[in-house]
C-alpha cells in the first residue's frame, strides 16, 4: 500500500486526551471543578441580585427624596400664607385703631405704618416663595442623583457577574492535565 503525503500529515494528529474523552470536558470529570463552578455561578447570581437590590434602595432614596423636598415647600408655602395672614390681621387692626380715634386708615400715618406693613410682608413672601421653589429643585436634583446611583449599582451588579460568569466558563473548559498523545499509524 502506497502512503500519500495526507497519510503522514494525518498521522501526527493526536487522537485525543484519554483521561477526558470526546464530547467531555473537565468538570464532568472532576468533583472540585464542579464545585467551584457552581460556587462562581451562584457568586454571579448574587452579584446581578445585589445589584438589582441597590437599585430599587436608590430608587426609594429617590422617592423619599422628591417627597421630601416637596414637603418642604409645603411648609415654605405654608409660613408665606401666614404672612399674608398677620398682615391682614395688622393692617386690619390699624384701620381698626385708626377709625376709633377719628382718623382716615388710608391716608396720613396709618397708610405710611399701612404700606411699610405691606412692603415688609411682601419681602418675606417673595423669600419663602423662592425658598419653596429652591426645595422643589433641592429634591429634584437629589432625586436625580439617587436615581443614577441605583443605574451605576444595578450597571455594577451586572459587570461583576459578568465577570464571575466567565471564572466559572474558564474553570469549566479550563486547562486540563497534559495527557499522553496517541498517534494514528496506518
Amino acid at each position: 500500500m502506497r502512503m500519500s503525503r495526507w497519510d503522514v500529515q494525518v498521522a501526527e494528529i493526536p487522537l485525543g486526551d484519554p483521561f477526558n474523552p470526546p464530547g467531555s470536558s473537565k468538570i464532568h470529570n472532576d468533583p472540585i471543578t464542579a464545585a467551584a463552578a457552581a460556587a462562581s455561578l451562584m457568586s454571579a447570581f448574587g452579584s446581578y441580585q445585589q445589584g438589582v437590590s441597590a437599585k430599587a434602595q436608590y430608587n426609594l432614596q429617590a422617592k423619599m427624596a422628591t417627597v421630601e423636598g416637596e414637603r418642604k415647600a409645603v411648609q415654605y408655602q405654608q409660613r408665606s400664607n401666614d404672612i399674608l395672614r398677620r398682615l391682614r390681621s395688622t393692617n386690619s387692626a390699624l384701620a381698626a385703631r385708626a377709625y376709633a380715634g377719628g382718623v382716615d386708615p388710608f391716608s396720613g400715618s396709618p397708610d405710611i405704618v399701612r404700606a411699610a406693613n405691606e412692603t415688609s410682608a411682601g419681602r418675606e413672601y417673595s423669600i419663602l416663595l423662592a425658598d419653596s421653589s429652591a426645595a422643589l429643585r433641592g429634591g429634584e436634583i437629589q432625586s436625580q442623583i439617587y436615581q443614577q446611583a441605583g443605574k451605576t449599582a444595578y450597571q455594577q451588579g451586572i459587570f461583576n457577574a459578568a465577570a464571575k460568569l466567565g471564572m466559572a466558563a474558564a474553570q469549566m473548559g479550563g486547562k486540563q492535565s497534559p495527557a499522553p498523545i496517541e498517534t494514528r499509524t496506518v
